[in-house]
């Protein structure tokens, strides 16, 4: 009888570690997804200074491929006209330094009316300027985790929308 009571205990032991592990596992699968996913959600209210009256919005989102080499981005505007610049900025102690620029007015002039997709590409380590130039993008990752990246969109206009990249699901 002692026989068959060890037998079940250790067949509900064993069934409560793997149930344990699969939750485990699930967890650390779910954090490593969420720190390969980073988003940031554009307004006037995060702009420098901050611009409480506009009605332009965004959103951005940025995704880790190819091993973490590369970085996936795109980002999405409503009701803005005159965008010259898209920047990726390190900004801490009150100082703020160009990280990476997605799209210039230098190169690109200004935008007309943008309603959805604004600008999309790849970031890579050779992209980075600034602080960042010479590094791997696991440091400018590093810096979204930190909270030491905002998302800038500025127009010729003086406008301004702007916001915090986090990690997916922290906003």
């Amino acid at each position: 009888m002692n026989t068959k009571v060890v037998a079940i205990s250790t067949t509900v032991v064993m069934s409560l570690f793997v149930a344990s592990a699969a939750v485990v596992a699930s967890a650390a699968i779910g954090q490593q997804s969420q720190l390969s996913h980073f988003t940031a959600v554009l307004s006037g209210k995060s702009a420098i200074p901050p611009n409480l009256s506009t009605v332009a919005t965004g959103k951005a989102t940025f995704t880790l491929t190819d091993g973490g080499k590369k970085m996936l981005y795109t980002v999405n505007a409503t009701k803005i006209n005159h965008v010259d610049n898209v920047v990726l900025v390190f900004s801490t102690g009150g100082r703020a330094s160009n990280v990476v620029l997605l799209r210039t007015g230098t190169q690109h002039g200004a935008t007309g009316p943008i309603n959805g997709v604004l600008v999309q590409g790849n970031i890579s380590s050779s992209d980075l300027v600034g602080p960042l130039k010479g590094k791997q993008i696991s440091d400018l990752v590093k810096d979204m985790l930190d909270g030491n990246i905002d998302l800038w969109v500025t127009t010729t206009t003086n406008l301004m929308i702007a916001g915090k990249i986090t990690p997916a699901g922290a906003a």
